[in-house]
């Protein structure tokens, strides 16, 4: 720590497990952004450079690029038959891939190591070979998470966790019970971004109408977050053939890209329920006009089998878009039942298309829960209270070292 005549400056070094912008990096920006540097000095560490790195240069913090191989690989990097040979690879090498960061912990007098993501080990290994404490912040279940690929069983994950972390920060109530071992370890912080000032959401939709090809009068329901099994847009699309028999006015965005195999998958489900004429495959949209695109349309989906809070939903929010949900976890703990966001069960399209058209046949109720909704995200998910919360984490762990 650096000592100055009033106060004491904690060296934390960030640990991200890619140097691109995903969920989990979105939300490590924004408390790189906002962090109080006249108590913190941050250094990120990452595999790779990306929009993250990028980013966190331009802010003059300092860079560290070291090779990771994750411990908790994506499906989409590791098959099943291919787990046994990336585990001993990643065995062999885990010692010399700690080695090179504890250089960087010791050469920057690092007070503190802070790893953003449960897929990656390095930084936590390293953070107890130099004796320096060790906070590990969880955005993702392992348990039961479509995407990721295990290489161990799961009580050797938490009790590994366990033993290399100080403490555990997770991103809600409802992430923790994926993790039952690490419970008196636990510490809830829920995400916070910056949110824009109020939309007009008439020209917004016209402007969303307008680029999509898509009538003024038209009414748009969007599922909107990279393509994959997890976000289950079966159910979605299950959902948007049920609203169709209803509201025939109604085009449907699928927002987002993904890995090309599932992307053809929904495009045949697309084209299996008729639907080719009512449903669009936008692609990736800009990161930097995704509230443009929500304040636009008139219903936000999230279909999700699981969830760990749900990013999107609070931008939604606040742009007074009403969302609709299943009761896939973190968004139960986001939205409030009817008073800024409706709650449906998982894997319910009938019931999830009758709750779609609730919102679109009533726009004055739907108009009042994107109002509470913003009001509710300007008060529990803002920019302060989630920065605040992870600093006073880092110091009670280094008060009690």
């Amino acid at each position: 720590m650096i000592i100055t005549p009033d106060r004491t400056i904690i060296r934390v070094l960030f640990v991200s497990h890619d140097g691109g912008m995903a969920g989990a990096q979105q939300t490590l920006l924004t408390l790189l952004a906002s962090i109080d540097r006249s108590r913190f000095e941050p250094y990120l560490l990452v595999p790779n450079e990306g929009k993250l790195s990028h980013s966190a240069k331009e802010m003059g913090i300092s860079v560290f690029v070291r090779n990771m191989m994750h411990w908790v690989p994506g499906t989409n990097s590791v098959s099943r038959n291919q787990r046994f040979s990336y585990l001993v690879r990643s065995l062999k090498t885990l010692r010399s891939r700690s080695w090179a960061i504890t250089h960087i912990i010791e050469d920057n007098k690092i007070d503190l190591v802070y790893t953003n993501t449960v897929t990656c080990i390095e930084g936590a290994i390293a953070a107890r070979m130099t004796h320096t404490p060790h906070v590990w912040h969880i955005h993702e279940s392992i348990f039961g998470n479509s995407e990721l690929s295990p290489l161990l069983p799961f009580y050797l994950y938490s009790t590994i966790i366990n033993i290399l972390s100080k403490t555990v920060i997770f991103c809600s109530t409802s992430l923790t019970k994926s993790y039952p071992l690490l419970t008196k370890k636990t510490n809830i912080v829920y995400n916070g971004l910056p949110f824009p000032v109020r939309f007009d959401k008439v020209h917004a939709h016209n402007a969303i109408a307008d680029h999509f090809g898509i009538k003024p009068t038209q009414k748009i329901v969007a599922a909107v977050g990279v393509l994959q099994p997890r976000k289950d847009h079966f159910t979605f699309l299950t959902a948007a053939h049920e609203v169709g028999k209803e509201n025939k006015d109604v085009v449907f965005l699928i927002v987002g890209s993904g890995a090309e195999s599932y992307t053809d998958l929904i495009k045949e489900k697309i084209e299996s329920l008729g639907l080719a004429s009512s449903v669009k495959l936008t692609g990736w949209w800009p990161e930097d006009k995704i509230y443009n695109l929500l304040a636009g349309i008139d219903v936000l989906v999230v279909s999700s089998e699981q969830e760990s809070f749900g990013l999107t939903i609070i931008e939604a929010l606040a742009v007074e878009t009403p969302v609709v949900s299943t009761r896939c976890g973190g968004p139960e703990e986001v939205i409030q039942e009817g008073v800024t966001g409706l709650l449906v069960k998982v894997k319910e399209p009938k019931e999830l298309a009758k709750a779609v058209i609730h919102l679109l046949d009533n726009p004055q109720f739907a108009k009042e829960l994107g109002i509470a909704g913003r009001q509710d995200v300007l008060s529990r998910f803002s920019v302060e209270h989630y920065v605040v919360g992870i600093q006073e984490v880092i110091k009670k762990v280094l008060l009690h070292k």
